[in-house]
């Protein structure tokens, strides 16, 4: 089309950002409509089958280089972090509303922060320790510790994203070293041997329409991964990172829609904390040259 090729490199970049969330959001409602009809981990490994089917041209083109990798137990514990962030974050996901594990998840570019200190050796500016402290206000926010404690659905999705930036660390180690094709190879093998036995063992026979959820889960799931990387190797960070506002927006209309889930107001004040926290270190991240926190490598 014309206008797509005349249009300017961010507002592409911002369209298909937002396709992105699109999909994901997508995903994210067919896992929460199965329920808890069919076992998670069933669907997880159906979901990474599907995956990996999609995924097999560029495995295919990339052999047999592909195999070769120089950290192996590094490339299984980036798997074991993907397993932990799906199983707290979709487990977290069948009990409370969407945006409210949407809003949670951002806490990992927080972790990121963190981890890239101990681990990785950066120096983090004052501003950007501000920016962090200020997100965790807003995930206490949101947590709503009381005198009952905190709810345990929403904890799970805090270590979920603990997790998933424990998937950011090890691949930006990885990424120097190694392929794209290889990170996400042996994150496949991990992940379908990891499932495969819990998922033989409490096999539930989908009927047709959780088959199709199923299948809708795993397409999403892709093709948001695709869009987004697409995204950032079109528009630049600083001016995408504005958007993840947008995936907020879309969970919680997705939420409303189908769920019949609105948040209340404590949500959306930590919520606008965490997000706003995580676009300012995104932004930052981006005038450094760092690499984007914020790109989860194919959960």
């Amino acid at each position: 089309m014309l206008w797509w090729a005349a249009a300017p490199d961010n507002l592409r970049g911002s369209f298909l950002m937002i396709a992105a969330f699109f999909l994901f959001g997508a995903m994210m409602a067919g896992i929460k409509a199965i329920g808890t009809d069919i076992p998670l981990v069933q669907v997880l490994f159906i979901r990474q089958i599907i995956v990996t089917i999609l995924l097999m041209p560029l495995f295919i083109r990339g052999f047999p280089a592909a195999l070769r990798t120089r950290h192996l137990g590094l490339q299984f514990l980036r798997g074991a972090f993907s397993l932990g962030a799906m199983l707290c974050g979709f487990t977290a996901l069948l009990h409370i509303p969407l945006a409210d594990v949407t809003a949670l998840a951002f806490a990992k570019v927080l972790f990121v922060t963190i981890g890239a200190v101990i681990v990785l050796h950066e120096k983090v500016g004052s501003r950007r320790w501000v920016a962090t402290a200020i997100g965790f206000v807003g995930v206490l926010i949101m947590l709503r510790p009381s005198g009952d404690g905190i709810g345990y659905y929403y904890m799970l999705t805090l270590i979920g994203a603990l997790f998933g930036a424990g998937i950011t660390i090890t691949v930006r180690v990885l990424a120097k070293s190694e392929r794209t094709e290889t990170i996400l190879f042996y994150q496949a093998v991990f992940l379908i041997l990891a499932l495969a036995i819990p998922t033989l063992l409490w096999w539930v026979q989908p009927d047709m329409r959780q088959w199709g959820l199923i299948a809708l889960v795993g397409i999403t799931g892709t093709g948001g991964q695709y869009l987004i990387t697409r995204a950032h190797q079109t528009g630049q960070a600083s001016a995408l990172a504005p958007l993840e506002f947008v995936r907020l927006l879309i969970a919680t209309a997705i939420g409303y829609l189908i769920f019949a889930e609105l948040p209340d107001g404590t949500t959306f004040a930590g919520a606008a904390l965490v997000v706003g926290a995580t676009v300012y270190t995104m932004h930052r991240n981006s005038a450094r040259g760092k690499p984007n926190p914020s790109i989860p490598p194919s959960q």
